[in-house]
């Protein structure tokens, strides 16, 4: 006869790195922050050298799907899967469902960059699986939103709407890596910026910002028109319409509202008070330089319809992309890795240094895009020194943030 017994089956514990949503998201970034441009330095290089392998998928084409989507998208289901609850009053969203997600993406990527240099058949597989995990995060997000009971919760469905233009964006890359119509490319490029990052870190700005500088600067009054959010995405929807339909010469007509926009928020929320609190002034910087980009893409623009056969090239791209782009995914991953490990909410040396020298990988990259270095072999040196700067900003921050995600928090609470 089988003994009855009253004993409660033993839980296993959940591996450290995946004890909260930010953790493996967070990790595998920080490591593509490294490999990503490693790889693109690797191919800047290889242009000038016989002994480079040939690729199944052509340099410029991996970097864009390695920069747009295959790199930040990380920290962006790592921060919407740790705020989307918080922002809409549900559970926390388990392990079970944010650690095969961030597995799966991890996977197809690493399958992609083994595609680029095997077989482009590798390359689409490992896209795939990438773009599946990313699916899985969506459906992951919608269902804490259908939870939430808050009356107010229409306002999650921007951001969430921004990623769901990544992920489209994302299978067009898929087709064109099946096809090789370049349209594709072209269209795939365009929705990276215009309809998932730019409008995404907006909208994550537009919440976030105000709402810190009110937790440390006394007597802030916090700034957050109702218009900003879709004044942006006319903004950044027309510019992905005139690019793509073919008319990218009058892209000024969206992007100068849009550097406007730009300015006078970072003046509001005022960037020369948040600049004594380093942690806090990191963030209104990396706004900044969307006012400087948007500026850079209207002065490229009237420059093309002046008859200017270049304009400004990829200077207002890389301000965008580094500036803004990237110095707010560094400003932000490392204010919420700090908090969420049990650390205060100070900027550690490490941190100050990358994001100083993305800045200075920021204003090297938009040189080598404009006169006088504009199609001169100084400007193959600066693109080279751009990429090599970046790593030498990253790899001791990867390091250091690699650490603490696989650490439990230093004040012993969970997550």
């Amino acid at each position: 006869m089988q003994r009855e017994t009253n004993e409660v089956p033993a839980v296993r514990p959940v591996p450290i790195l995946f004890a909260a949503p930010h953790r493996p998201f967070f990790f595998f970034g920080a490591a593509q922050l490294v490999v990503a441009l490693l790889f693109w330095l690797t191919v800047l290089l290889g242009w000038h050298s016989v002994a480079m392998p040939a690729l199944s998928v052509f340099g410029i084409a991996a970097h864009v799907f390695l920069m747009l989507y295959g790199l930040f998208t990380f920290f962006v289901f790592g921060f919407l899967s740790t705020v989307f609850p918080r922002w809409l009053a549900t559970d926390p969203i388990p392990p079970r469902r944010y650690g095969p997600i961030a597995c799966a993406m991890a996977a197809g990527i690493a399958c992609f960059y083994a595609g680029i240099f095997t077989s482009s058949d590798i390359a689409v597989a490992g896209a795939v699986v990438f773009v599946a995990g990313w699916a899985g995060g969506l459906v992951t997000l919608l269902q804490v939103w259908r939870r939430s009971t808050r009356a107010d919760k229409r306002f999650a469905l921007f951001p969430f709407g921004c990623v769901s233009g990544g992920f489209a964006g994302a299978c067009v890359y898929i087709a064109w890596l099946i096809t090789q119509q370049p349209l594709l490319l072209d269209v795939a490029t365009a929705a990276g910026l215009w309809l998932y990052l730019v409008p995404l870190i907006v909208a994550v700005s537009y919440r976030m910002i105000p709402f810190f500088s009110s937790n440390v600067l006394s007597g802030y009054t916090i700034v957050k028109p109702g218009w900003t959010l879709p004044a942006t995405l006319a903004c950044v929807v027309g510019h992905f319409g005139l690019t793509v339909s073919g008319n990218a010469n009058w892209t000024v007509v969206p992007d100068l509202p849009l550097a406007v926009l730009a300015g006078w928020h970072a003046w509001r929320w005022g960037i020369v008070r948040a600049l004594r609190v380093p942690l806090l002034g990191m963030l209104h910087l990396s706004f900044a330089w969307l006012a400087i980009a948007m500026g850079l893409y209207s002065a490229d623009s009237v420059l093309r319809l002046l008859g200017s056969p270049a304009g400004l090239g990829f200077a207002p791209l890389h301000a965008l992309g580094i500036g803004f782009v990237t110095g707010m995914v560094v400003a932000m991953a490392s204010r919420v890795s700090l908090g969420h490990s049990g650390r205060p909410l100070v900027a550690d040396g490490i941190t100050l240094w990358t994001f100083a020298v993305v800045q200075v990988t920021a204003v090297v990259r938009v040189l080598a895009g404009v006169p006088p270095f504009q199609f001169t072999v100084a400007s193959i040196w600066l693109l080279i020194a751009a990429a090599a700067i970046w790593l030498v900003a990253f790899i001791p921050w990867s390091l250091h943030f690699g650490r603490i995600y696989s650490r439990p928090r230093i004040d012993g609470r969970p997550g």
